[in-house]
């Protein structure tokens, strides 16, 4: 028999028989190329052996996922259950309704008209088929097979090339999301919400891919214009199959921090050198709070409105403020004594409490949300606490061991092009060491949180986490309020 008489029949339409769809496939369920080829072979031989002119794709798929499932294992035999079979065709839904077979040799051509090779084409339509069938896909709205088709570029070739294809299009090149009761909407952003996504704790590689699925997904749906409700939902459906639903969780409470009413406030404090300012700022950053500000530019500006003479405490920095208190003649044999060293920063503390509050109240007024980060800012002492119109969360920094935080100066000079230079701070390191002692006192006796910085990826990622936590903590307890302040319904009642 002639190998070519071997036909394979999905319902009307009849295909030649060939073992390269079957490889694809089974390359696609996740089976090796070398266990694929076999397979495919072994399925030919079973067919031509018995001399059959035709064979049914159901019943040939039937045979293959049990092969599969009993030489490779269940797993890979559902996810090619789950798959568009090989032979059959798929076809490309217009925005009229008009259905056309999907074309490889066409969308090949379109994509050599950019300059790329035959080859280079071929391998990213290839890609493109084989993740639709992956997908289960018999059917593909145009728009969504050519948004496929720029993302598989950008993958492969840069953004410059997608951006080539996607002006030969006539379709809209972005997509489009519309927050309710707004007429006008933004351009989806990848890196926007993969940022997102790397607030609540997911690393970076599975962040950008899940924001690859997203933007996949939404342009499934066949229009330019999706509402912010659908997308959300998209992720988190995205985020409890691949991450869990704890991640799922903590994205819903992002979400409903960077759009709640009352606004958060995050104090992050901490003895000079510890990491402050770099922390605040990725912890903004993730939250997506724009408004960062630091205590030591309050400080300054006092400095601006009141002379050294009136207040010399303020002038001094936070290590040297114990000697402010000092008589002259005393000065030059101090030496510097945890007690005394703890009394001055308090005294400075104290004075620039009423900015810090000034500064918090405006924010709390505006309804914007707020990271303010700096050594002034000590657990139980600064500073003052607003009412329940913002949910206020606090977060101690330290470096435990003093090899690395001595390191730490170091970085920040260079990292500042000695704008801060470490000389004045290691010669004052054991009054800075005697500050985070009693910073750490004040944040155990207020119960509050402390993070070492020595790791500082994992410092951000427990940063993240608490102030989730806390935002978890006000929704459960702000439940609990409204299910005790709401009348008990006249059904329990009667059956109490």
């Amino acid at each position: 028999m002639k190998r070519r008489d071997l036909r394979v029949q999905d319902g009307s339409k009849r295909y030649p028989f060939a073992t390269g769809p079957i490889v694809e496939v089974l390359q696609s369920a996740g089976v090796a190329t070398e266990h694929a080829v076999r397979l495919a072979r072994e399925v030919e031989k079973h067919y031509r052996q018995r001399h059959e002119h035709q064979v049914e794709l159901a019943e040939l798929m039937k045979r293959l996922g049990r092969w599969v499932s009993e030489q490779i294992g269940p797993e890979a035999a559902e996810a090619l259950a789950r798959q568009t079979p090989p032979f059959s065709e798929l076809e490309v839904v217009d925005e009229s309704g008009g259905r056309d077979p999907f074309s490889r040799r066409k969308l090949a051509a379109s994509l050599e008209k950019l300059g790329l090779a035959f080859k280079e084409a071929y391998a990213v339509v290839r890609q493109v088929e084989l993740g639709l069938r992956s997908d289960g896909r018999r059917q593909v709205p145009e728009r969504e097979l050519y948004q496929r088709v720029a993302s598989a570029l950008e993958a492969r070739f840069g953004r410059d090339v997608r951006a080539r294809y996607e002006a030969t299009l006539a379709l809209a090149a972005e997509l489009v999301v519309v927050e309710e009761g707004r007429a006008a909407g933004l351009p989806f952003s990848r890196g926007v919400l993969a940022q997102s996504l790397l607030a609540i704790g997911l690393d970076p590689e599975l962040s950008h891919r899940l924001a690859r699925r997203t933007e996949d997904q939404l342009w499934r749906l066949g229009v330019p214009r999706v509402d912010s409700e659908r997308v959300r939902a998209v992720v988190r459906r995205l985020l409890q199959e691949e991450a869990g639903e704890e991640f799922a969780r903590r994205y819903t409470l992002l979400r409903s921090l960077r759009r709640a009413e009352r606004p958060v406030v995050v104090l992050v404090s901490g003895a000079a050198g510890v990491g402050k300012s770099v922390l605040a700022a990725e912890l903004g950053y993730r939250l997506g709070i724009p408004r960062v500000v630091s205590t030591d530019s309050v400080r300054q500006a006092l400095r601006s409105l009141i002379s050294p003479e009136l207040s010399p405490i303020l002038h001094a920095s936070s290590y040297a403020a114990w000697r402010a208190e000092l008589m002259p003649h005393e000065v030059a044999n101090a030496k510097p004594k945890r007690k005394r060293v703890a009394r001055g920063f308090q005294a400075q503390v104290q004075q620039m409490s009423r900015a810090i509050d000034a500064i918090i109240e405006r924010n709390v007024k505006e309804a914007a949300s707020l990271v303010i980060e700096g050594t002034h800012l000590v657990p139980g002492l600064s500073p003052l606490r607003p009412d329940d119109r913002a949910l206020v969360i606090e977060i101690v920094l330290a470096v435990a061991d003093e090899d690395d935080h001595r390191v730490n100066f170091s970085r920040r000079e260079g990292r500042t092009h000695r704008m801060r230079p470490s000389d004045d701070y290691l010669e004052h390191f054991a009054e800075i060491r005697m500050i985070q002692d009693f910073v750490l006192e004040q944040a155990a006796r207020e119960g509050t949180p402390v993070v070492d910085t020595t790791d500082f990826d994992r410092a951000v990622e427990h940063a993240v986490e608490h102030v989730l936590d806390a935002m978890t903590t006000q929704e459960v307890a702000a439940d609990e309020a409204a299910a005790a302040a709401s009348p008990t319904p006249p059904s329990e009642l009667a059956e109490a």
